[in-house]
């Protein structure tokens, strides 16, 4: 059984990244399918009972599936003041609903329970150690396929994602996937993971080796050399490309990411001489391979970064003041989830002549669209996750599973600092993965043991 949840969520996720990040429904429908069907054969097999009790990142999903069902029920009319709902924008009958956009809530509510059923299947799986670390290996072998994806496409101008020609970001690395910052997500979001291993092996490596002249001879002859380097290498493909994505909110969200892993691993036993050593090593690699390249699209990107977050202007500051607008005139359920770019143009100030489908800042669009408590109970479950796993790092005693809750916690800062800027969890297959990744933090803090199924 476990066999075939991985294979299957491996799978799914794959196509999900591969086929524009998830932003083409008929090729994310696929992704729904596997997921779905996975969660419910193993419901059906009867196994439920060997999966860790409900807790409260758990519980908290249920409970924001309750409140979207809620955003879609039909309610007595007389309600409506209570939720923001002017008479006028009723359609005159005895009900109303929170919701909106009651399609998009819906169609939202769908790509929901597939995060969550993604949440229970990687739970499930992890309670396997050899399952867990191949799950890990198979994320951190995606992004390396799309860094190399992306180098090629900036390096050689074949701006193609495999037979579809890109028409936007044509001087950018983005993969496979269309926007820049997106492919930045999903990128920082695996580079922790390839940092962390790179430094568990350079733990390994320096660990035994004692001072005088035998001392580089002995490092030199150990195997773990090899690894080290080939996980060093890997970093600085996922980071390189990283940076020639030209995404300023993801190479800032990557560098705050490192700097919590490097600062973590200084609080344990990690040796200051080795983080050092792995740092200097990365950083020089990841420089030698830009300059090379060129700096200047890069800095270029940065020059502007004061007229991107000005007060004044039309820019996304002045997103985020109408979406404020939104969330004072509905601050308990929201407009419905998936309803942003519906309800937006009630409040729109800026950009007229232009759809604005985003808020560009992840925290204020759920928000909008579930209301406080809804955004409280999200982004409430997921750092409470993070927390749990900064708290537990210490405990974990065998170096694999220490390493990959490490890269959990970059990978989760990574995204969240990149939230405040961006819509990465509007984006099916960059979500998805940030799933995944939630899941595997928290099985990883809150088991002492790993049993297979």
């Amino acid at each position: 059984m476990v066999r075939m949840v991985e294979v299957g969520l491996v799978g799914a996720v794959g196509v999900a990244v591969l086929a524009f990040g998830g932003s083409a429904p008929s090729f994310f429908a696929v992704t729904q399918v596997v997921i779905l069907g996975l969660a419910a054969t193993f419901l059906l097999s009867g196994r439920l009972s060997q999966v860790t009790p409900i807790q409260f990142p758990v519980a908290c999903s249920l409970f924001l599936v309750a409140l979207v069902l809620l955003q879609v029920c039909p309610l007595p009319v007389s309600l409506a003041p209570m939720f923001g709902r002017a008479p006028n924008d009723l359609l005159g009958g005895p009900h109303f609903t929170v919701s909106m956009t009651p399609y998009q809530t819906i169609s939202q509510l769908l790509l929901l329970v597939t995060y969550l059923a993604a949440f229970f299947l990687t739970l499930v799986l992890c309670r396997n150690h050899n399952a867990k670390k191949r799950l890990v290996f198979a994320l951190v072998s995606l992004g390396v396929f799309e860094a190399l994806y992306g180098l090629i496409q900036y390096l050689t101008g074949w701006q193609q994602i495999f037979s579809y020609t890109k028409k936007y970001y044509l001087d950018d690395a983005t993969g496979t996937y269309i926007n820049r910052n997106h492919f930045a997500g999903f990128l920082e979001m695996i580079l922790p993971f390839a940092v962390v291993l790179a430094l568990r092996y350079a733990e390994s490596l320096f660990k035994g080796a004692s001072g005088g002249a035998n001392r580089l001879r002995k490092i030199v002859s150990r195997t773990e050399l090899l690894s080290l380097v080939f996980w060093l290498f890997l970093a600085i493909l996922l980071f390189a490309a990283l940076v020639l994505s030209r995404s300023r909110m993801g190479i800032i969200s990557a560098l705050v990411s490192l700097v919590a892993i490097l600062a973590l691993a200084g609080a344990s036993s990690s040796r200051a001489r080795t983080r050092a050593a792995v740092a200097s090593l990365f950083f020089l690699g990841v420089l030698a391979l830009i300059v090379w390249i060129g700096t200047d699209p890069v800095m270029s990107r940065f020059e502007t970064l004061g007229q991107e977050y000005s007060l004044s202007g039309q820019n996304r500051i002045s997103i985020w003041r109408d979406t404020l607008g939104l969330i004072r005139h509905h601050p308990i359920l929201g407009t419905g989830l998936g309803s942003y770019s519906v309800v937006y143009p009630s409040v729109q100030s800026v950009f007229l002549t232009l759809l604005v489908e985003h808020a560009h800042c992840d925290y204020l669009e759920v928000a909008s669209e579930l209301g406080l408590p809804g955004a409280i109970l999200l982004f409430g479950s997921i750092f409470w996750v993070m927390a749990r796993a900064v708290r537990q790092y210490q405990n974990v005693q065998s170096s694999f599973d220490k390493a990959v809750i490490l890269g959990c916690i970059g990978s989760i800062a990574a995204i969240l600092v990149h939230s405040v800027a961006d819509f990465n969890l509007y984006i099916p297959a960059n979500a998805l993965v940030f799933t995944i990744v939630l899941a595997i933090a928290r099985s990883t803090a809150h088991s002492r043991t790993t049993l297979g199924l």
